[in-house]
């Protein structure tokens, strides 16, 4: 039997947001809204970066900010092959991972509409009719974080009863975490 975690039987196990990450200056293993809550330290992402990644997140599926969305994607671009994020799946190999998340998220930073009107901005980005846009095409840097922030906001046994939808894991998970 094979050893190695796999993102469907990560995410199936209802542990989709559990990793380690920097917190007080040690490795700590917990989930992406305890990393969140106890102050995590970016090992892959600016705090600019960070906070403009939790405004698009917000915007595209409410509850991602205080799910540890920001958390959770700087510990999987700090993993590399490990790397659990959708854009490995969807051809974005975990080295181009890093670049392709910081160039989107440069050029956001550089859009002054996203401190203003981050859904606004957000619809805009998702349609390719955003200004002056620099980065990777929004339709598919906001299609490829939607994915991600599914996962980290829906992703558990905890995410689908909030939303009055019977866990139907086909692998349920061995403990909670």
């Amino acid at each position: 039997m094979e050893n190695t975690i796999k993102r469907r039987n990560l995410i199936a196990g209802g542990a989709a947001t559990l990793g380690f990450y920097l917190i007080g200056g040690r490795l700590t293993q917990a989930t992406a809204a305890e990393a969140t809550a106890k102050g995590f330290t970016p090992r892959a992402l600016s705090e600019p970066q960070l906070t403009a990644l939790e405004g698009i997140a917000e915007a595209l599926v409410p509850g991602a900010k205080a799910r540890g969305i920001a958390a959770y994607i700087d510990s999987q671009l700090a993993s590399g092959d490990d790397s659990k994020l959708i854009a490995k799946y969807l051809g974005v190999g975990t080295p181009s991972q890093h670049g392709f998340y910081t160039a989107a998220l440069d050029a956001a930073l550089k859009q002054s509409q996203l401190r203003e009107a981050p859904e606004a901005f957000t619809r805009a980005l998702a349609t390719d009719s955003g200004n002056d846009w620099q980065g990777p095409p929004g339709s598919y840097f906001t299609f490829v974080l939607r994915a991600d922030a599914l996962d980290v906001v829906y992703g558990t046994p905890e995410g689908f009863e909030s939303i009055g939808v019977p866990y139907m894991a086909h692998i349920q998970p061995e403990a909670k975490w």
